[in-house]
């Protein structure tokens, strides 16, 4: 059993559910959000939407719903997990612990079978019970109490016949309706077609009355029901939405169908109520398609009579329907109206969810849509393709990057994802030993790009200023001491500059650099030195000034001596604004906590003894609620603590590897944020992210210092940066700091398939036609032109067009490609599958033609920036679904075989084919001697490469129904892959003893770990988003390491480890099912099992690794007790480990961590 740990390294930006009420309290509305694995809340201010609070959801959401209980002052949650696990909680606010979850009630219904539909769950709106369908014949009815701490819950009977399942159902309300009254309105498909009807629940009994009425004249392609309220004239009904029509039928059977081009196939993935009058009977409904049109539907009910007797010919009709169109957005999951004219609509594939107002009469002069977009949420669409690489962009550093195609509407397919953060636009002046910059402003240079440094080195200071690209040495005159390292240099207003030098401390005038005071002693030797505001501490060997500078004299104020000479100093100021210094010595490396007001000793050696000297300090204040000690050593490691403001302490020590050289540190803003650069051989930036710290890699080499570009008297929020390096100086934009970076490429078309080869400038792609998502959607242009395939040669580094192929045969689509080097040659080769009509030779049916499928591969040359064909196979009744290269073989997969090819020098010869016994092999995969096949009927086949024969054989097959949607080779004999469940699964070769279930020398592949991630895996690859370059050594050996997609846009990593970290992170893991609550107090080991049939144990063979990031949130004597009850295997049950203790298992939660 492979040992593997798996762990979200970005999660999902796709919206699943939404809902927008009065959730927090009674007098302010809020958006709630789900995504994969997250619940976010959402404060509207005007016209925009603020994040206010974000929880983890461990567990799988497959329903979730909101509504008001009669008389209860807020929104009430409702939520539905995998394993049919109902929650109801709410959400409350306090001034201690801010916004949460208080859970309700939370129960678990009986599953008899497999989940089959989609659930569904309407509220009834005078009473308090819900009516929810999880199965295809069974209604199951939850009733509330008044504090909805207590529910009950039964299943009604839904008689239906085989094959039938209720696409939609809602309750039905007319005014003046009793409060008892249960009409419930139900869609149904049958194997005869689909029906509306309408019928009630008697919930005192239990049971279903018989309809009150149905309509069977439905539209075959029915996708959605909405309910129309009644009103005096017209009893409640519903509409149906169809290809093209809307149809209306109500309890008196008085049907109206009208039909409109705005709905021609539309599929309705997303609805909201835009305005409802239950008095006059108006209600209009917001629809999105799953090609992400808008469209408005406006029911208004009959206010007169009808005529008595109704004839067939008469003109009254019970409702006037109006269909319009609104626009086109991306494609919609969910919709939700916010304030008046304000819709979120919440992505279905990605990558942009949107908050959007509607236009009541004219269109928006640019887009000629009916709506404008006022706010955009970006991520990551839906993935179909990764591919690991190296060096996408040139930068300094080399990087570990994806490329990911991902489903989008907008033409963006194609996304780079990287874990570094680059210095944009960087600008390298060749500037040799210098180690310390500061940057100075004055009113004359505001507004320009003019700026003036301060620059340092070992025994020398310059003055350098920098316009535009133009960096040059300048002679700054006055009393500025050029002969000397500068320890520290401050512009403290805009008319005096401080300068501490080893010899002196001068307040200068700025800028003419005029000497207003120094500040010297005998024997003075200043070695360290940190200001706060007004106030400056020196260090003199054991001695620390302290000092008091104003606009024209410096001010001794205190000393204190200390034991040992110092090496570092930071003074800092708690929230109460009491001053502290922190020291750090010179032979014990300790690190001590001096009270400024007595310069009392209050805290003395805040880590332990022994370590290598501390060679930087820094407090920063993250937030108002979160302040961070760093302590930089020499060897590249970097302590950091939390600093208790009431007992005025530091407490929570923790240690990072940050690099292999000593670490000093930088504060700057940056986004509005606080952040501190730890400069080092491998540099990264800290910073925090609801409330958890967050280092980040940058992607330059050997930071010495860094200066932000600060403007007087303040950090500023400029992200521009000078970095300070061994051989020169590098200025530059510093991206945007988050763990993940995405950078689209706007290609103007849909990726699907996607190439690359390491020694290859291009990359090989296949799209839909370029432009035929012109004003930015698909929907615009024919299907023909969105369905029509060709391949794209694109630049690597600019992904630029060079040039494109098309197949000379309109009928072929181009299903697959790879890069093949043979005989010193570079090859593209193409595989396609092609549909034909022919005349059926057996029993003529129809029209007497029957589908065959042909395929080709296409051997294509690039000479000249021009694709040239080389050579074209057919594949007769059968198409091309994978190719891949082998060598100098090249290997295609078809529909029930594999195919071995080689080069002739200017032709393929005649394949070796190896059938495998399966149907439309769509995976495959080589790793050393063995080659991978999967196809759609769920059977995975290895072979091993003769070298005798030249040929395949057939070594390990799986025929067990796992319905795989990604697979991969990790080696010769394990395969991985993800199903369309949710599930990981790892299968391994396994020789039974008595034979069963092998054939002949073959192997059966057996399921050896599992688990249920929730989204479907759509890709993985051998590979991290980490490169091991930039971070250095870790606690932990990863045997291998791999990256996975899956449906909703959510980017993960699984390491494989060794047995006895897996087994301590197995027991911490265990501690955390048993003891954390997850969402509405929901089983998380119930979100973990395999979702299905197949096997129903626990997850075995992975460990959660978002699950332990709570393990490291934890306070040292809680992780010190889960610990302790963790036993060794027992043939070492007498060895006694001794790095087995609390900030050993810390550092491998953190170094876990930092490879994601």
């Amino acid at each position: 059993m492979a040992n593997n740990y798996i762990a979200t390294a970005h999660p999902s930006a796709l919206v699943k559910f939404s809902a927008f009420g009065h959730f927090v309290n009674d007098k302010q509305q809020h958006l709630l959000t789900v995504k994969s694995r997250s619940l976010e809340l959402f404060a509207l201010e005007g016209e925009e939407l603020v994040e206010l609070k974000k929880l983890p959801i461990p567990c799988t959401v497959t329903g979730f719903w909101s509504f008001r209980p009669k008389n209860h002052g807020k929104d009430v949650v409702v939520v539905l997990s995998r394993g049919n696990e109902l929650a109801v909680f709410e959400l409350i606010s306090d001034l201690v612990n801010g916004i949460k979850i208080q859970t309700r009630w939370t129960g678990k219904f009986p599953a008899p079978e497999e989940l089959k539909m989609e659930p569904l769950a309407v509220f009834h709106p005078e009473q308090r019970f819900m009516c929810l369908a999880l199965y295809a014949q069974r209604l199951e009815i939850v009733e509330f109490s008044a504090d909805l701490k207590t529910l009950k819950c039964f299943p009604i009977r839904y008689p239906s016949t085989d094959g039938s399942r209720i696409l939609g159902m809602d309750f039905l309300s007319r005014p003046g309706s009793a409060a008892s009254d249960s009409m419930l309105a139900v869609l149904q498909t049958t194997r005869l077609g689909h029906s509306l009807a309408f019928c009630n629940l008697n919930i005192k009994i239990k049971e279903k009355e018989k309809p009150v009425s149905t309509y069977s004249k439905l539209d075959p392609e029915v996708s959605l029901m909405l309910a129309i309220p009644g009103n005096d004239v017209v009893p409640p009904g519903a509409i149906a939405i169809g290809n093209s029509t809307i149809q209306y039928s109500n309890t008196s059977k008085q049907p109206v169908s009208v039909a409109s081009p705005f709905l021609t196939k539309i599929v309705v993935t997303a609805h909201c109520v835009l305005f409802k009058d239950p008095v006059t009977g108006v209600i209009s409904y917001l629809l999105g398609g799953a090609d992400g049109r808008l469209v408005l539907v406006v029911v208004r009910l009959n206010t007169k009579p009808s005529p008595a007797p109704l004839t067939s010919d008469a003109k009254w009709k019970a409702c006037r329907i109006n269909v319009e169109f609104i626009g086109v957005a991306t494609a919609a999951q969910t919709l939700t109206v916010v304030g008046h004219g304000l819709v979120y609509l919440g992505a279905a594939t990605g990558p942009v969810s949107l908050l959007i107002k509607l236009r009541e009469a004219s269109r928006n002069p640019e887009t000629k849509f009916y709506y404008d977009i006022l706010q955009t949420f970006t991520g990551l669409g839906s993935i179909l393709e990764l591919h690991v690489v190296r060096n996408v962009e040139k930068q300094s550093l080399e990087q570990a990057s994806l490329l990911a195609v991902t489903a989008d509407t907008f033409g963006k397919g194609l996304t780079i994802v990287r874990n570094s953060i680059n210095l944009q636009d960087p600008v390298d002046v060749p500037v040799s030993g210098m180690q310390k910059a500061w940057v100075t402003s004055s009113p004359e240079s505001a507004g320009t790009t003019s700026r003036t440094f301060v620059l340092s080195d070992f025994t020398s200071t310059c003055c350098c200023t920098l316009d535009k690209d133009d960096f040059c040495e300048t002679d700054p005159g006055g009393d500025l001491i050029l002969t000397s390292r500068t320890i520290l240099f401050h512009q403290l207003s805009d008319s005096l500059c401080l300068q501490v030098i080893s010899s002196a401390v001068r307040l200068l005038k700025w800028p003419q650099f005029e000497l207003v005071q120094e500040w010297r002693m005998e024997n003075l030797a200043i070695t360290v030195a940190s200001l706060l505001k007004h106030v400056l501490v020196v260090a003199n060997g054991c001695t620390i000034h302290m000092l008091h500078i104003t606009s024209n004299a410096i001010l001794p104020l205190r000393t204190h001596t200390c034991t040992n000479e110092i090496c570092a100093l930071e003074l800092f100021a708690d929230h109460a604004g009491d001053q502290f210094i922190a020291t750090g010595e010179w032979i014990t490396s300790n690190v001590s906590i001096i009270q400024c007001s007595t310069m009392a000793l209050i805290q003395e050696n805040i880590q332990p003894t022994g370590d290598v000297l501390p060679r930087s300090l820094m407090f920063c204040r993250f937030s108002e609620e979160i302040s961070y000690f760093f302590v930089g050593r020499g060897d590249g490691n970097v302590d950091y603590f939390i600093f208790d403001e009431t007992n005025k302490e530091m407490t929570e020590h923790k240690r990072i590897p940050l690099g292999t050289r000593l670490v000093t540190f930088i504060k700057f803003r940056a986004q509005g944020q606080v952040n501190v650069f730890a400069c080092s051989d491998r540099p990264s930036v800290i910073s925090c992210r609801n409330g958890k710290l967050l280092f980040s890699n940058v992607n330059i080499r050997d930071a010495v210092d860094v200066c932000p570009f600060e403007v007087t008297g303040d950090l500023s929020s400029s992200d521009d940066l000078m970095v300070v390096r061994e051989s020169s100086i590098s200025m530059g934009h510093l991206e945007d700091i988050q763990k993940i970076h995405f950078i689209p490429q706007h290609l103007g078309f849909q990726v699907f398939r996607l190439s690359l080869d390491a020694e290859s400038p291009t990359v090989a792609a296949i799209g839909d036609k370029k432009d035929c998502r012109s004003n930015k959607f698909a929907i615009h242009k024919s299907p023909e032109c969105v369905d029509e395939r060709l391949l794209y040669i694109l630049d690597r580094h600019s992904f630029e067009i060079i040039t494109t192929f098309q197949s000379a045969d309109p009928m072929d689509c181009l299903s697959c490609l790879c890069h093949w080097r043979v005989a010193g040659r570079s090859f593209l080769v193409v595989g396609t599958e092609t549909e034909r009509q022919i005349p059926d030779r057996t029993e003529k049916k129809g029209d007497g033609l029957e589908k065959k499928w042909n395929g080709h591969l296409i051997v294509l040359e690039l000479i000249n920036d021009k694709l040239q064909i080389i050579y074209t196979y057919t594949t007769t009744e059968e198409s091309v679904r994978n190719v891949a290269s082998y060598g100098d073989l090249l290997l295609a997969a078809t529909d029930n075989a594999l195919l071995t090819f080689e080069w002739l020098g200017h032709q393929l010869d005649e394949p070796n084919r190896l059938e495998t016994g399966g149907s439309l092999n769509c995976h495959l995969d080589v790793v050393d001697d063995t080659v991978m096949l999967g196809d759609v009927q769920k059977s995975v086949v290895l072979a091993k490469f003769n070298s005798t024969t030249r040929a395949f054989e057939v070594t390990a097959t799986d025929y067990t129904n796992y319905s795989f949607v990604s697979l991969m080779q990790r080696n010769n004999q394990t395969v991985m892959g993800g199903d369309d469940r949710g599930n990981l699964m790892v299968l391994a070769t396994k020789k039974s003893e008595n034979g069963e279930g092998d054939v002949g020398n073959q192997q059966a592949l057996e399921p050896t770990s599992w688990i249920s991630f929730g989204d479907p895996v759509t890709s993985i690859k051998r590979g991290s988003l980490v490169s091991p370059e930039s971070i250095g050594d870790v606690s932990v050996r990863i045997v291998d390491s791999f990256v996975f997609g899956t449906s909703k846009g959510q980017l993960g990593i699984i390491f494989e480890l060794e047995d006895d970290v897996f087994k301590l992170l197995k027991h911490i893991e265990a501690h955390l099912i048993n003891e954390t609550q997850s969402l509405g107090a929901m089983d998380l080991a119930s979100s973990l099992r395999f979702n299905g049939r197949l096997m129903e144990q626990s997850h075995a063979g992975f460990v959660d690794g978002d699950l332990l990031k709570l393990a490291r949130d934890m306070r040292s004597s809680e992780l010190e007790a889960v610990l302790g009850s963790f036993k060794l295997a027992p043939e070492n049950a007498n060895v006694k480990n001794p790095s087995l203790d609390v900030g050993f298992v810390q550092k491998i939660l953190d170094d876990l961590s930092r490879l994601h």
